[in-house]
């Protein structure tokens, strides 16, 4: 009987369209390939809305990317908390223009995983991210609480 492969879901919350658009099709290219090499399945949605995101958001999501200013007021602090409350072993990765050091430790403080700047190193430093939390999930470490990831900034 063959074993059923492990589905990786992924959320992308970025509220330009462009932006959202160039990341999607980064990680479908990436994840296509790393599905042949790990034997797994990816599902990926996007969302340019937070409250579409959130209210589509399912329990077992396994990674989040954010981007930290979301437009009225919303930041990726309050998108932490909401999917804290959802997804438990969720990992959140916030992308963000903003090269300030404070805000990016206060939102690593509140939860994330990983936070990146948007440079020309976003796309395969998001990617090398994902691998990493694949890797870690399909050893069946899903609380990656237990393992740091290394820094790619």
């Amino acid at each position: 009987m063959k074993k059923a492969k492990k589905l990786i879901r992924i959320v992308i919350l970025e509220d330009s369209e462009f932006f959202n658009e160039m990341l999607m099709r980064q990680l479908k290219r990436f994840t296509h390939t790393l599905a042949l090499h790990k034997d797994c399945e990816f599902d990926i949605e996007s969302y340019v809305s937070y409250a579409d995101c959130l209210r589509n958001l399912k329990e077992n999501t396994d990674v989040v990317f954010v981007d930290y200013y979301l437009g009225n007021g919303i930041t990726a602090i309050d998108v932490l908390r909401n999917i804290r409350r959802k997804c438990v072993n969720c990992k959140v990765i916030v992308i963000s223009h903003a090269r300030n050091i404070r805000t990016s430790a206060i939102t690593l403080l509140e939860g994330a995983s990983e936070f990146l700047f948007k440079d020309a190193q976003v796309f395969p430093r998001s990617c090398l991210i994902l691998e990493d939390i694949v890797n870690n999930k399909l050893r069946g470490g899903d609380n990656l609480q237990d393992h740091a990831l290394p820094s790619y900034n």
